[in-house]
């Protein structure tokens, strides 16, 4: 199923010329479970990474002090949970048996992290991107593939070393490396994607509101407030991921 943007509610920019002029064109990615390979273009899928290039390591910070899971804990048990919310019961019946209740507890109850390696973690992949399928974001001059990651944990709030992004020419990449490192443990298992194929679609968007000059952003709230409409949810920035345009008004991290 293609996945599509509905349509504005209104048109802002015929109302607000100073807008027409700042609109941007952005790419919405619509992630869909799925299973890419290295020559596609996907959220949390496998990276075309060349075999004799160190796979990128998070800065050293502070180790947890509470139990935490590992990759392999964070896939068994959404694993085990979409079988459930797949399989028919009763209206009565509990989504889990008790055997399958006793594994969540256990793969949530975590590893003491005193028992788990110390030092820098290797990151995990986030999104790869080849250039034909975002038309909105611009590669650097010889580059057509832009591979993004980061470590699952809050220390992508400092970004630095724990989000890091590879601009390259998938031509230039001879060997792949078919078996990345991978982290021994995991902060946040919010930060571990799903493997997602795309569904790429160019939208237009307006610049966000924390950006607008403040006359403007007054005039333009009144306005959206007398039409029952969110500038910044309807009018503004396309929702979800994205490449390109106009950068959100919060993100994992809170704008500058």
């Amino acid at each position: 199923m293609t996945r599509t943007t509905p349509s504005r509610p209104l048109d802002v920019t015929a109302v607000f010329p100073e807008l027409a002029g700042l609109t941007r064109m952005v790419t919405r990615l619509h992630p869909t479970p799925g299973t890419p390979t290295v020559h596609d273009s996907s959220v949390g899928g496998p990276l075309l990474w060349p075999a004799d290039e160190p796979w990128p390591e998070d800065e050293s910070g502070y180790p947890p002090v509470k139990p935490v899971q590992t990759l392999a804990d964070v896939h068994q048990e959404r694993a085990l949970l979409t079988q459930a919310w797949a399989r028919p019961r009763g209206a009565q019946e509990n989504l889990l048996s008790a055997q399958e209740s006793e594994t969540v507890e256990r793969l949530r109850a975590g590893h003491d992290p005193a028992l788990l390696p110390t030092g820098p973690q290797p990151l995990i992949p986030l999104v790869q991107l080849y250039a034909r399928d975002v038309p909105a974001l611009t590669f650097p001059e010889g580059a057509d593939l832009l591979q993004v990651l980061w470590a699952p944990g809050s220390g992508i709030e400092g970004c630095s070393a724990n989000v890091q992004l590879r601009w390259r020419r998938a031509s230039d990449v001879q060997e792949v490396l078919r078996t990345p490192p991978e982290p021994a443990y995991v902060e946040c298992d919010d930060h571990v994607p799903e493997p997602c194929l795309l569904q790429p679609e160019s939208v237009q968007e307006c610049p966000p509101g924390h950006l607008l000059d403040q006359a403007l952003k007054e005039r333009v709230y009144d306005w959206c407030e007398q039409k029952s409409v969110s500038y910044q949810s309807d009018l503004s920035v396309a929702p979800g991921w994205k490449a390109g345009g106009w950068p959100a008004p919060f993100t994992f991290r809170d704008p500058a």
